[in-house]
């Protein structure tokens, strides 16, 4: 390893790393996915599993739709 690669996240300029405020967990072997929200107070920390065909949709906009439903934005 060398020291460049270490100091590389503290570079001037660089944008600060942002916290994980959730994961999205997609099992293509089974054909499942689920959502776990990291946010503190969160009322509805999990959504799923879903199984199957409807993987596909749920993964596309799930993250989008959680935090608008549960947390009043999209970001």
């Amino acid at each position: 390893m060398t020291t460049t690669a270490a100091r590389a996240r503290d570079t001037p300029g660089r944008a600060a790393p942002q916290p994980i405020q959730g994961g999205l967990f997609v099992d293509m072997e089974n054909v499942r996915a689920r959502y776990e929200c990291l946010r503190p107070g969160c009322p509805q920390p999990k959504e799923g599993p879903v199984f199957g065909p409807d993987v596909k949709s749920f993964v596309d906009g799930i993250k989008t739709q959680h935090l608008a439903q549960y947390h009043g934005s999209t970001r």
